[in-house]
């Protein structure tokens, strides 16, 4: 091959693509192009993280901001529940944060009846109580 000929393949000229090359020498441009192929940038809406604000963390004590953040991972009827009785667990009272899974309690036990007054967020561990409680007697 000439030296003319192999330049142009080095390049990624008519006789040749440089990315697809295994010897080729990349530069900054062609490894950016791979890098974008095989890291493809994710849209914002993929992206299910809630951001935290300022110099939050977990351990700051702050347990309403913490309890309001993640009742933003709910759907829509745990989520107003959660607001509705100040992110506090509806049996015990304590604030629900990240350490467990909140669930939606029907009061009636009807899971038919969505009505705003029958429904109550918990603590998975206190939902699990109730039913205990409930099939025992």
């Amino acid at each position: 091959m000439s030296a003319k000929v192999l330049c142009t393949v080095l390049r990624g000229g008519e006789s040749g693509d440089a990315r697809t090359l295994p010897d080729a020498k990349q530069d900054r441009h062609s490894s950016k192009y791979l890098l974008d192929k095989a890291f493809p940038s994710i849209p914002y809406s993929e992206n299910k993280f809630v951001n935290v604000k300022g110099n939050k963390s977990p351990y700051d004590g702050d347990l309403t901001y913490w309890s309001e953040r993640n009742s933003k991972l709910y759907d829509d009827h745990t989520s107003k529940a959660l607001k509705r009785q100040n992110h506090r667990c509806g049996h015990c009272g304590l604030k629900c944060i990240s350490d467990e899974q909140v669930n939606l309690h029907h009061l009636d036990g009807n899971h038919r009846n969505w009505k705003i007054k029958n429904l109550v967020a918990i603590h998975e561990s206190c939902h699990d109580y109730i039913h205990m409680g409930k099939s025992e007697s």
